[in-house]
């Protein structure tokens, strides 16, 4: 495999692993932006890479401190020790609530985790954003993940109480596979009237991009799922050009 010790001695290609299962739609959501993003001609020109897919415990549960849900940290510690056995260097969590756990992760692994938080904070600067409103889980809101790596000159807003309880509803919707017009338009709708008032949007929870269907570029929507997916890029690419001329997938040369 792609990364492993194969007794070749042949150098193989950097691995990005994904941890999804956070929910699961969001984690395929992200490996097939993490595939788009890639600037790639063949299937050959693609990074490798693994998606991993588990039934964690509810990181949204955990957080709120409701009572009876496991800590979901041992079981995301041990989803990165089996990426790293499939030889994966470089690691995204396809969750912006599970960042909460991050830190912890690396500490007790060693892995690189890309911060898709710092990621799309830094998106709104080039975008240019003078004003942002996060659209995120509350648990997010409430530990305000966001707010370390903010821009200075980007105005922090969240929605309000009502709106934030329809956004946890709809984050449910989409978790439990429900991603219909009914959803997409409920996102629309709070996306239009913040634009409306001079905001850029940041769909803060990884299950919001699923509902976000526009017809062409749009400046004023920040995804975290496209800031996760770009800091992998950007951090396989630089294992990649810093080991030098590698091996794909099946023994052929690509370039550095």
């Amino acid at each position: 495999m792609p990364g492993l010790n194969n007794g070749t001695g042949i150098r193989t290609a950097p691995v990005a692993g994904i941890v999804g299962g956070l929910g699961p739609l969001a984690g395929a959501h992200l490996y097939e932006r993490f595939v788009r993003l890639t600037s790639a001609e063949t299937d050959q020109g693609h990074f490798s890479a693994v998606l991993l897919s588990w039934p964690f415990p509810s990181r949204i549960g955990h957080l709120s401190g409701v009572p009876g849900v496991e800590s979901p940290l041992p079981h995301l510690v041990a989803a990165t020790r089996s990426l790293q056995s499939l030889g994966c260097t470089v690691l995204a969590l396809a969750s912006a609530t599970t960042h909460a756990y991050r830190v912890d992760i690396q500490e007790r692994t060693g892995a690189t985790i890309v911060d898709g938080l710092r990621a799309a904070t830094r998106e709104l600067s080039v975008r240019g954003a003078t004003r942002c409103v996060v659209f995120c889980t509350s648990p997010t809101r409430r530990q305000r993940l966001y707010e370390p790596s903010w821009p200075d000159d980007v105005e922090l807003h969240y929605p309000t109480s009502a709106e934030q309880e329809t956004l946890d509803r709809l984050i449910t919707a989409v978790k439990s596979g429900r991603t219909g017009p009914a959803e997409v338009n409920v996102l629309d709708e709070l996306i239009r009237r913040y634009r409306g008032r001079g905001f850029t949007s940041l769909l803060g929870c990884t299950e919001l991009p699923l509902l976000w269907t526009p017809d062409g570029p749009d400046a004023t929507v920040v995804s975290i799922t496209d800031a996760i997916a770009a800091a992998a890029i950007a951090a396989i690419s630089a294992a990649f050009h810093r080991d030098g001329p590698v091996h794909g997938t099946c023994g052929e040369a690509l370039p550095a």
